[in-house]
């Protein structure tokens, strides 16, 4: 079964930014802790070159029930294109090389969301990613300033138009849910409150997947 999962950066990195060791090594070389400062990153990628990590690796936190989450859809047989939307970088993927940054689009206003998305191209990648692939089975995980980057009525966007799935599952607020339409798919949504319910409800359904395997 083919399957796609899409979500967010997580704020919880292997190698904290602003402890040391490397803020320490940014300090020697007069450089701010990264944020949305893309422009910046071959300087930081010479100073942390010990410290850079695949986008999979780098994320903790929160981003552990994700993981999780794909590993059991793996082991089930299943192929797993996982997708990330990161402030600073943008769209990536497991693999992405990364290095420890600092930011988030939840500091951030709709408009100044909108403007570093588009700067970023994330609905724009996202769409030639999907607009020919069929998935078995799609899940989103975002919050609701990550989801503004891919379905926004004012900007004309709306990924879930572009999605070709038999099943749909989305993680997220109440107010998300009617925004949800994909023809020919069977939706289920699952309302969060907060991080710490998001999380208990991702392992719930990898518990169900274990048990159904």
């Amino acid at each position: 079964m083919k399957v796609f999962v899409l979500t967010e950066c997580a704020a919880t990195k292997k190698y904290d930014p602003s402890k040391a060791p490397i803020k320490l090594i940014l300090e020697k070389h007069g450089l701010q802790i990264p944020h949305y400062d893309l422009e910046n990153e071959d300087k930081y990628r010479e100073v942390l070159k010990g410290y850079i990590l695949p986008a999979m690796d780098m994320y903790e936190g929160s981003f552990n029930f994700v993981k999780n989450l794909v590993t059991q859809l793996r082991e089930k047989g299943n192929s797993v294109l996982l997708l990330m939307i990161s402030a600073r970088y943008g769209l990536i993927n497991e693999h992405t090389p990364i290095i420890p940054y600092q930011c988030t689009f939840k500091c951030l206003t709709k408009d100044e969301i909108r403007e570093r998305a588009n700067k970023l191209q994330i609905y724009e990648k996202l769409v030639q990613i999907v607009k020919n692939e069929f998935f078995h089975l799609s899940i989103i995980i975002l919050g609701k300033d990550y989801f503004l980057t891919i379905c926004d009525k004012e900007k004309s966007k709306n990924l879930f138009n572009k999605l070709k799935t038999k099943r749909l599952i989305v993680f997220g607020s109440k107010d998300l849910e009617r925004k949800i339409k994909c023809k020919g798919a069977k939706i289920e949504f699952i309302t969060v409150k907060g991080i710490g319910d998001r999380n208990k409800k991702i392992e719930k359904f990898v518990n169900k997947l274990t048990y159904n395997n």
